[in-house]
């Protein structure tokens, strides 16, 4: 009797046991199939938002050339657009100051181009373009990106210095120095165009605003050269005088910064302060005689030497690769052994 109930025993433990595992993977099952499906559903609500995002972003407003968007071009400073207009003019010479005014019949975010960043795909940029190419034809020279904050675009009006520069966001751009310094002697009809579209080719009207302008190089573009060459400077420090530091800005990159550190320590350089100068990236086109889209950033350095202090400043520039639509390699060149105050090393 006592065996027979052993072996009831046995056999219920057995049953207890392969019921016991039945269910262990049963349960298994279910939490694998729970898991797939809370990693579908997350899938479904990225994607969702994603989508949300991208329906999100707005189209810049229709605008018909020259009517939604007015420009005009002067050679000296006005206050407002209205007191830029009646000084228009539509000539000038090697040398002269040129300054780009437009309107917008409602305001600024209404027409320029929003777009992702591509670096950082939690923010927007807000574009416009001022391109330069002859008149009456589709080419385009240079052209170069205006970029604008979010506080930026409640304006109504922009005021650019073309020539000879200024220092300060959007102040002023170089485009018109690029094209002119590079230019040959003669007398030129060109137009400078405010777009938000990068279509090309675009037809002739298919863009915001374009003002003519002929450009009387007869003697070349000598004076121009010279201010293209101190742009730089100029956009940095309000001046010509490199004895004066550029002042930080608000523009930052931590992996550059590590770039630009490791090429001041291959050359002996241990900077005691780095900083960068300007708010953005400077980026621009030129598309003669081939198309070169890049980017410039500079970052400034102070430094010691035995008991000599000295400052100096690194420009970074990068092309765009097509193939890969993106910015490629940095590549940084130095400016270096300013004299220094120690008093202003760190």
């Amino acid at each position: 009797m006592r065996k027979r109930i052993l072996l009831i025993l046995a056999i219920l433990t057995v049953f207890t046991s392969a019921s016991t595992a039945q269910i262990e993977r049963a349960e298994r099952a279910r939490q694998r199939i729970e898991q797939l499906r809370r990693a579908e559903d997350d899938r479904n609500r990225q994607r969702r938002e994603e989508l949300d995002r991208l329906s999100a972003i707005p189209k810049p407003r229709a605008a018909v050339m020259n009517v939604n968007v007015q420009t005009v071009l002067t050679k000296s400073e006005y206050k407002t657009f209205a007191e830029a207009k009646p000084n228009a003019v539509t000539r000038v010479s090697d040398g002269d100051e040129l300054w780009f005014y437009a309107k917008f019949n409602s305001r600024l975010g209404d027409y320029v181009l929003t777009v992702e960043d591509a670096e950082d795909p939690t923010s927007r940029r807000y574009l416009l373009y001022v391109e330069i190419g002859p008149k009456d034809d589709v080419t385009t020279l240079n052209q170069y990106v205006l970029e604008f904050k979010k506080e930026d675009l409640a304006a109504q009006e922009l005021k650019i210095n073309l020539a000879p520069g200024l220092q300060g966001r959007n102040k002023s751009i170089p485009v018109f120095l690029m094209m002119t310094s590079a230019g040959k002697p003669g007398l030129w009809q060109n137009e400078i165009r405010l777009t938000n579209t990068i279509t090309f080719p675009r037809s002739l009207t298919d863009n915001l605003a374009k003002s003519t302008v002929t450009l009387d190089l007869a003697g070349g573009p000598d004076k121009y050269r010279a201010m293209e060459d101190a742009y730089d400077s100029i956009a940095l420090r309000g001046t010509t005088d490199v004895s004066r530091m550029p002042a930080p800005g608000s523009f930052y990159d931590e992996g550059l910064k590590g770039q630009i550190v490791a090429k001041l320590s291959s050359v002996g350089i241990i900077p005691a302060r780095l900083y960068f100068s300007g708010d953005n990236w400077m980026e621009y086109a030129s598309f003669s005689p081939a198309i070169r889209k890049s980017r410039k950033v500079f970052a400034t350095f102070t430094y010691r030497k035995a008991e000599t202090c000295f400052y100096g400043v690194a420009t970074t520039v990068q092309d765009f690769e097509a193939m890969k639509s993106a910015f490629g390699e940095s590549v940084i060149t130095l400016q270096k052994d300013t004299p220094l105050p120690c008093a202003q090393l760190n």
